[in-house]
């Protein structure tokens, strides 16, 4: 019908439309608006967030590179206080853990460890985490705990590192059968680690011939 109204008739029929829906459309569009700002002045904020994370992470490692433990020690805590929700914290807590394990102050090294487990958004990290605190459970004599917290995976790309533990964790409670299968699951699961397969390798052997001439 539209068709055969006058001009005037489509005017007037426009400006009722506008009266009756211009204002729900006009406040759509400010939400649109105001929710497109939103979005870039949070994603420019966590952009600019992550390059100062970046920047003191890359020092923290320049420091640990020139032995300046001090300084790296400084930068990580920079990281954990201000950066917290960034992986450079995570990283952060790694570089202490370890440093602290360095200095056997092995409450210190687990108190960071456990602070990457239950915090870091990042799987990887979250296991490497795990592997380091099941070692540190191992030196304190603490076997059964070791092998209790390996039982949870992020990543399965850790299997091979888990399982080493894990056989490590068997020996300490005088299981060595349990110790070499583990090992075996290492070797099958770490066929290109270079650094670690030679070790394994060995424990392995010796394992196998321990219990051999067992039976």
């Amino acid at each position: 019908m539209t068709e055969y109204l006058t001009e005037q008739e489509q005017v007037q029929q426009l400006k009722t439309w506008l009266k009756q829906y211009g204002p729900t459309i006009l406040l759509g569009i400010v939400i649109a608006l105001i929710m497109t700002t939103s979005l870039r002045y949070w994603q420019n904020y966590q952009n600019k967030i992550l390059m100062h994370a970046s920047s003191i992470y890359d020092e923290m490692l320049a420091l640990r590179a020139q032995n300046n433990e001090d300084g790296a020690t400084i930068q990580a805590k920079k990281l954990l206080a201000h950066y917290r929700k960034t992986p450079y914290a995570d990283m952060a807590s790694l570089l202490l853990a370890r440093n602290a394990v360095l200095n056997k102050d092995y409450a210190e090294a687990t108190k960071q460890l456990n602070d990457v487990i239950d915090h870091s958004k990042t799987a990887s990290l979250r296991e490497m985490a795990r592997i380091r605190l099941a070692r540190i459970l191992l030196t304190e004599q603490k076997p059964d705990e070791a092998l209790a917290l390996l039982k949870k995976m992020d990543d399965k790309n850790y299997l091979g590192l888990v399982d080493e533990v894990r056989g490590n964790a068997y020996l300490l409670k005088q299981d060595p059968e349990a110790a070499r299968k583990a090992y075996q699951l290492a070797l099958q699961e770490l066929p290109n680690a270079e650094v670690v397969r030679p070790i394994l390798e060995m424990k392995y052997a010796n394992l196998a011939t321990t219990t051999h001439l067992a039976t």
